[in-house]
C-alpha cells in the first residue's frame, strides 16, 4: 500500500480473477510474465529455485473494462496445499501445458482438484510451443481435450504459446476476453466472504491482508468480523492492483489495511466476513470423486479416516464420522462418479457455509471433494431425515430442504437464521421469501413454522384456558389465567415472543380475552364482572382499609366466602392497585403497603439497616404481620435480608 490512484463508488470495471494450474516446471510463472509484465515469484527461495513454492499474483486490464488477476499457484505436490489455498473461490482457471511433455501427474492432479472445487470453466495454454512441431501440438492438445473430459470440465479455448518467442501471446489474450466476457459476474448477494491468503505488516498501515473477494461487497471504514477467533476489525484502505477503492465488490483481488480491535493475529486461513458465522465443527457433506466400482467395504472403511480438508485458503484437520453411499445421483452430478453423503467431525473450527466447495486429503494419493450441503448439525435430525434432505438440495429444491428440516425440529419451528445452515447465501433471503409467499410456513417475530403447527398452538392455548374455566366456580375467577402459566403448560420451550403473538391472534379472533398479564374466555370474563362479584371485591376493600396486613382465610371467615374465591377477588383487586397478596396467605390493602415501603426507608436513612422489632413497632402491627410484609419486600427485591435484618434496595416512589 501506497501512492495509488483512487477509485470513486460505481467504476463500471469488471473483476475476473483466475488461478493458474499445471505441473511443474510447465511455464505458469513465465506465461503470467509474458501476459503482464509481472513477476508473479516473489519469494527469494522461488527466485533461486526457479519454481514456485507459495501462492504468486499478477494483474492485467484488457478492453473493455476487464481486469483480470492471476493467482500462481504451486505445481509441485509438495506444495499442493498453496495449490488449493489459491484455487478457492475462483470460476475460472488458466489451465498450463507445456507441449513438449504434455499432461503430467500434477496436471491431472489438477484438473481433478479444479473439477472438485466446481470449476467447470477452464482455458489452456499450451506452453514452450516452439520446441515443438505441429503434429506434437495436436496431439497434446487431444490428450488435454480426452483429461477435461474425463472431468466434467468445458474447455473454453487452447492456444498454443511460446514465452521465449512471444508467439500466441496476442491471441491467448483474445481468447480470455472471450471467455470472461461469457461468465456470469461474481454476485454481491449476501454478506462479504474473503479467505485471507496473506498478511504481512507495512510501516505507517499496520495489519494488511490480500485475498479474493468471494461474495458480497466491501467498504471504507466499514466494520467486520475475522474468524475463527471472533476478531472485530475495521477497514482503514482498500485496495486493487494498486488502486484504491471506497468500495469493493466480489470477483476482484484485494489488500485490505485492517484496525484489528480485539482477538489475536490474523493468518492465511482466517475469513472477513460481512457478518458473524460461527466456526463450526461439524458438517454434512456430499462426497465426490469416489471410485467409480466403490464396494461397501471400502466405502465403510472411510468412517474415521484422519483427513485434511481444505476451503478457502485454510487447511483444517478432522476425521469422517460416517459416510453413506447415496444411490441413483441426480442428474446434475452424472458423470462424476458414485456420490456419497458424510458426516466429518473436524478437529479445527472451519468458517464454512451451505454451498461451499471443498477438497479433502485422507492420504497423499487420496483426494475426494464436494460441497457442504449443511452445517451444524442439530441433534434430533436423524439420518433418514438427513438422507431426505441431502436428496433435496442436491437436486436444487431448496424450498422443499427448508420446510422439511422446519418440520422435522421438535418444536415445529426454528429461528428463520437457521436456515443458512443448509441454504447457501445467495439463495437464503429469497427462499425464505417464496416460502412464505407459497404459505409453507409463517413467520412469528424471527421464527418460521409451519401454519398447522401454528393453529395447533393457538388451539391449545384456547383448550388450556378452557378448561381452566370449567373446573372454576362461575365467581371464582380462576379461569383469568396468568401468560406465565398459560406458556408453561402450553409451550415451555417456544420463544415469549411467538407465544405473545399466538395469544394476540386468538385474541383478535375472539378466541380469548385478555385483561393485563392474564388471559380468560370472553364469556369468563363477562362472568367474572358481575354484579355480586364486584359487591365482593369493595367488601374486600373496606375490610383491608381498617387492618394493616391480615390472612386471607380471616377475611373469607368475616365475609362468608370462600377462601379461594376472596384471593382470586384480591389478584383482580391488584390489577388496579388496590390491594396485595402478601406472602402468598396475607392481604394488604394499596395505601398499607405505600405507608411501609415509606417508614423502611426512614428506618434505613437513620440507623442503615432495617431490624424486624423496629419495622413492626413503627408500623403498629404484630410480629407475624410485619414479617410477612417484610417477605412481601424481599421478593420484590425492594429489601434484602443481611443477618437478621434488611437493607433498602429501592426508594419508595415520590408522591
Amino acid at each position: 500500500m501506497g501512492a495509488s490512484e483512487k477509485v470513486a463508488v460505481g467504476s463500471q470495471s469488471r473483476y475476473f480473477t483466475l488461478a493458474t494450474a499445471g505441473h511443474v516446471d510447465h511455464g505458469k510463472t513465465s506465461l503470467l510474465k509474458a501476459l503482464t509484465g509481472i513477476d508473479p515469484d516473489r519469494l527469494k527461495e522461488e527466485k533461486e529455485r526457479g519454481m514456485t513454492t507459495d501462492l504468486g499474483f499478477a494483474h492485467m486490464r484488457l478492453p473493455d473494462g476487464l481486469v483480470v488477476g492471476f493467482i500462481d499457484v504451486p505445481g509441485h505436490g509438495k506444495f499442493l496445499k498453496n495449490m488449493l489455498a489459491g484455487v478457492g473461490g475462483i470460476e475460472l482457471a488458466l489451465l498450463v501445458v507445456a507441449a513438449d511433455e504434455g499432461p503430467m501427474p500434477q496436471t491431472y492432479e489438477h484438473a481433478r482438484i479444479l473439477s472438485l472445487l466446481g470449476i467447470k470453466s477452464v482455458l489452456v495454454a499450451l506452453t514452450k510451443n516452439d520446441l515443438v512441431d505441429d503434429r506434437q501440438t495436436t496431439a497434446v492438445a487431444a490428450q488435454v481435450e480426452t483429461l477435461l473430459a474425463g472431468e466434467s470440465i468445458s474447455l473454453m479455448g487452447l492456444v498454443p504459446i511460446s514465452c521465449t518467442q512471444g508467439t500466441g501471446i496476442g491471441r491467448l489474450k483474445e481468447v480470455l476476453v472471450e471467455s470472461l466476457n461469457r461468465m456470469p459476474a461474481e454476485s454481491t448477494a449476501g454478506a462479504a466472504f474473503l479467505p485471507v491468503d496473506r498478511v504481512f505488516n507495512k510501516p505507517g498501515f499496520g495489519t494488511i491482508v490480500t485475498g479474493t473477494l468471494v461474495r458480497g461487497e466491501l467498504t471504507t471504514g466499514s466494520e467486520i468480523c475475522i474468524e475463527p477467533g471472533g476478531m472485530k476489525a475495521r477497514i482503514r484502505r482498500l485496495e486493487t492492483f494498486g488502486q484504491v477503492l471506497e468500495r469493493a465488490r466480489a470477483g476482484q483481488r484485494l489488500a485490505l489495511n485492517l484496525v484489528v480491535k480485539d482477538g489475536g493475529g490474523i493468518a492465511r486461513g482466517h475469513v472477513l466476513l460481512g457478518e458473524p458465522l460461527a466456526p463450526t465443527t461439524l458438517i454434512l457433506v456430499q462426497l465426490a470423486g469416489l471410485p467409480e466400482r466403490i464396494s461397501a467395504g471400502e466405502l465403510a472403511a472411510l468412517a474415521g479416516q484422519p483427513i485434511r480438508l481444505y476451503h478457502g485458503t485454510a487447511e483444517y484437520h478432522g476425521r469422517v464420522r460416517w459416510v453413506e453411499l447415496l444411490a441413483d445421483p441426480v442428474a446434475s452430478e452424472r458423470g462424476c462418479g458414485p456420490l456419497a453423503l458424510a458426516a466429518l467431525a473436524m478437529s479445527d473450527p472451519v468458517v464454512a457455509e451451505a454451498g461451499h466447495r471443498f477438497v479433502i486429503r485422507l492420504s497423499d494419493d487420496t483426494i475426494y471433494g464436494g460441497r457442504i450441503l449443511m452445517r451444524d448439525q442439530p441433534r434430533w435430525l436423524a439420518r433418514a431425515k438427513l438422507k431426505e434432505l441431502a436428496r433435496q438440495i442436491l437436486d436444487g429444491d431448496y424450498q422443499a430442504a427448508a420446510v422439511s428440516y422446519v418440520s422435522s425440529s421438535p418444536q415445529g419451528m426454528v429461528p428463520e437464521g437457521q436456515l443458512g445452515r443448509l441454504l447457501p447465501a445467495a439463495v437464503r433471503a429469497g427462499i425464505a421469501g417464496n416460502i412464505i409467499a407459497a404459505g409453507d410456513l409463517v413467520r412469528l417475530a424471527n421464527y418460521l413454522l409451519p401454519k398447522a403447527v401454528r393453529q395447533e398452538l393457538e388451539d391449545r392455548a384456547v383448550a388450556a384456558v378452557a378448561a381452566r374455566a370449567g373446573k372454576a366456580s362461575d365467581l371464582s375467577g380462576t379461569a383469568l389465567v396468568p401468560l406465565e402459566q398459560l406458556k408453561a403448560s402450553v409451550m415451555p420451550a417456544a420463544d415469549r415472543t411467538v407465544f405473545q403473538q399466538i395469544v394476540q391472534a386468538a385474541v383478535e379472533g375472539g378466541k380469548l380475552a385478555r385483561h393485563g398479564d392474564k388471559v380468560t374466555l370472553p364469556g369468563a370474563a363477562q362472568a367474572a364482572a358481575n354484579p355480586d362479584r364486584e359487591a365482593l371485591a369493595q367488601a374486600v376493600v373496606c375490610v383491608l382499609a381498617e387492618n394493616l396486613c391480615l390472612e386471607i382465610d380471616e377475611i373469607a371467615r368475616r365475609l362468608a366466602r370462600p377462601p379461594r374465591e376472596v384471593k382470586s377477588v384480591i389478584e383482580r383487586l391488584a390489577e388496579t392497585s388496590q390491594a396485595t397478596v402478601v406472602n402468598y396467605e396475607f392481604a394488604s390493602s394499596a395505601a398499607t403497603i405505600r405507608k411501609a415501603h415509606e417508614i423502611l426507608a426512614r428506618l434505613w436513612s437513620e440507623k442503615q439497616q432495617i431490624s424486624p422489632s423496629d419495622f413492626k413497632e413503627a408500623l403498629g402491627v404484630t410480629r407475624k404481620y410485619a414479617m410477612a410484609l417484610l417477605a412481601h419486600f424481599d421478593d420484590l427485591k425492594i429489601t434484602r435480608r443481611v443477618g437478621e435484618g434488611r437493607a433498602l434496595l429501592v426508594q419508595p416512589p415520590k408522591a
